[in-house]
C-alpha cells in the first residue's frame, strides 16, 4: 500500500479513535458521578477473648469521610442518618472529615449529627477537614449532638460490672496524634479500640502503647476515591497501597480503614464505593 492510500485509512482510524475518547470520557464521568451516590453497608464480625460477655453480640457501626456540603448536601445527610439508625447500633463511631473544609459543610452536618442513635454511646474523631474548616466548631457541635469528641483519649463503656474501652486521637496532618495518651485510662486486658482519622497513625504505633488494642478503624483515603480499575491515581498516605482500603492485621490487631462516605475536590468515584461498617463483637 502507497502512502497515499495508506492515509485515508489512518485519519478514518484516528477519528474512530477520538469518537471514542468522546464518549468515553462524559460515560466514565456520569458512572462516577452514580457510584458516588451509593452506599453500601458491610458486615464483619470481631471475636475476642478480651471481650466480656456482657458485650456478646454488641453492634458497633463506623462512618467516616462524610465531607458534608456542595456535594453532599441536607437530603443526603437525612438519608444517610436513617440508613445508620436502621443498622441499630450499639456504639457509633465516625472517624472523621465529616465537612468539605472551607466549603460551609459545617451547617449541613453538626445540624443533622444529633440525630445519629446509638444504645450506649456515640463517639467521633476529627479529620483534617474538620480542623481546616474550624476544630472549635466541630468540638461545640458534637458537643451539642450528644457525642464524645475523642482528642487523645478515651471513653470507658459499662454494662454493670464489665466494661469496653475506645479511643481516638488527634488527626495526623493538623495536630500531633498520641495513642499512648489515649490509652492512658485503659487497664490491660480491657477490650481497646483505637480510632484515628488518618491511618498512618497505625504504622509502628500498634503493641506500643499501655493497652492492648483489640481493634483500629480509620478512613481517610477513600481507597483513592478514583482508581483504574482498583489501581488508585494517588492515595493520601505514605505507606501506599499498605492502608488503602479494607482490613489487614498488624501486631496482631485487625485494622479496617473505610473508603468512607463522600468525596473531595471531584463529586465522583471510579471503583471505590462508598461503604459504612457494621461490625458485631463476639467473646470466645
Amino acid at each position: 500500500m502507497s502512502i497515499s492510500e495508506y492515509m485515508p485509512w489512518l485519519f478514518d482510524t484516528f477519528r474512530v479513535g477520538m469518537l471514542g475518547v468522546a464518549l468515553a470520557v462524559p460515560a466514565v464521568t456520569l458512572y462516577g458521578a452514580a457510584e458516588a451516590r451509593t452506599l453500601r453497608v458491610t458486615s464483619d464480625v470481631i471475636t475476642s477473648r478480651s471481650l466480656p460477655k456482657e458485650f456478646d453480640g454488641t453492634r458497633i457501626v463506623f462512618v467516616a469521610d462524610i465531607h458534608a456540603g456542595p456535594y453532599f448536601g441536607p437530603d443526603r445527610m437525612d438519608k444517610l442518618v436513617e440508613q445508620v439508625n436502621a443498622l441499630d447500633p450499639d456504639v457509633l463511631v465516625l472517624g472523621g472529615d465529616y465537612v468539605g473544609g472551607r466549603m460551609g459543610g459545617a451547617r449541613t452536618f453538626y445540624a443533622r449529627a444529633a440525630d445519629f442513635q446509638a444504645r450506649r454511646a456515640k463517639v467521633a474523631v476529627l479529620g483534617n477537614h474538620d480542623v481546616w474548616e474550624g476544630s472549635e466548631e466541630a468540638r461545640q457541635g458534637f458537643a451539642e449532638a450528644g457525642f464524645a469528641l475523642l482528642e487523645d483519649d478515651s471513653v470507658h463503656i459499662s454494662i454493670g460490672d464489665a466494661s469496653i474501652a475506645i479511643a481516638g486521637v488527634s488527626d495526623l496532618s493538623t495536630g500531633a496524634p498520641d495513642p499512648e495518651a489515649a490509652a492512658r485510662d485503659i487497664a490491660p486486658g480491657t477490650f481497646s479500640v483505637l480510632v484515628s482519622h488518618n491511618p498512618d497513625v497505625f504504622a509502628g504505633r500498634l503493641g506500643t502503647t499501655a493497652g492492648e488494642w483489640d481493634l483500629a478503624l480509620a478512613g481517610h483515603t477513600h481507597a483513592g476515591q478514583i482508581t483504574f480499575f482498583g489501581t488508585p491515581a494517588f492515595v493520601p498516605s505514605d505507606h501506599g497501597d499498605r492502608y488503602r482500603s479494607g482490613w489487614r492485621d498488624e501486631n496482631g490487631t485487625p485494622i479496617l480503614v473505610s473508603n468512607g462516605v463522600g468525596t473531595v475536590t471531584l463529586p465522583v468515584r471510579l471503583f471505590a464505593e462508598p461503604e459504612i461498617h457494621l461490625i458485631t463483637l463476639h467473646s470466645k
